[in-house]
């Protein structure tokens, strides 16, 4: 990562894997915690994942991954002011041809967005009911958890919008038991 080329927020940088073998790394400052939305501009119009990027902390510290082998956009959490970096490789095909990647960030709220480290209860990032929140699992063995509270007896409604069109378990929910309803005891916390 010492390597990395600075990037400058919302300016393109044009790129290119000399070999499969290749990474392409960048950095970038955000100035607070926030939203950073990186736009991929593949060379390519395919379906077949010729690239891959990263996005990371400065520990290291893996926030999204993504594959792709056409143009892509995706938000995630920075949680806090640092410096960030973003990895280019080849995937599970390559590709010798120019890609582009601009990087924006916007200073703020990171609500509704998950923030990576939160694979147990202590690390569980918080949920506010009624509001969406999206997330990413890093690889197959990332959990992601989190945690609301109630104030008074009801019921509580999950709901899940899956990525994928498939009748396939790519995800597992539980709430101790998988329950699409369950209800809960006055101020307990899940």
């Amino acid at each position: 990562l010492a390597a990395a080329d600075a990037l400058t927020l919302g300016t393109a940088i044009t790129g290119q894997l000399s070999s499969s073998s290749d990474v392409d790394t960048y950095k970038f400052t955000a100035s607070a915690a926030g939203v950073v939305t990186l736009s991929f501009d593949s060379p390519l119009n395919s379906s077949l994942d010729y690239f891959g990027f990263g996005v990371y902390d400065s520990s290291g510290s893996m926030l999204g991954f993504y594959r792709t082998g056409l143009d892509r956009t995706v938000n995630l959490a920075a949680p806090s002011a640092g410096t960030y970096y973003v990895g280019v490789f080849s995937s599970t095909y390559y590709s010798n041809s120019n890609y582009s990647l601009t990087v924006n960030h916007i200073a703020g709220s990171t609500a509704g967005f998950e923030v990576e480290g939160n694979g147990t209860f202590a690390t569980a990032n918080p949920l506010t009911l009624g509001t969406a929140i999206s997330g990413q699992l890093l690889d197959p063995s990332d959990i992601d958890t989190y945690k609301f509270t109630v104030n008074a007896a009801g019921t509580v409604t999950l709901a899940f919008d899956s990525p994928l069109s498939s009748s396939l378990d790519y995800f597992g929910l539980g709430l101790s038991v998988s329950y699409t309803h369950l209800t809960l005891p006055t101020n307990r916390e899940v």
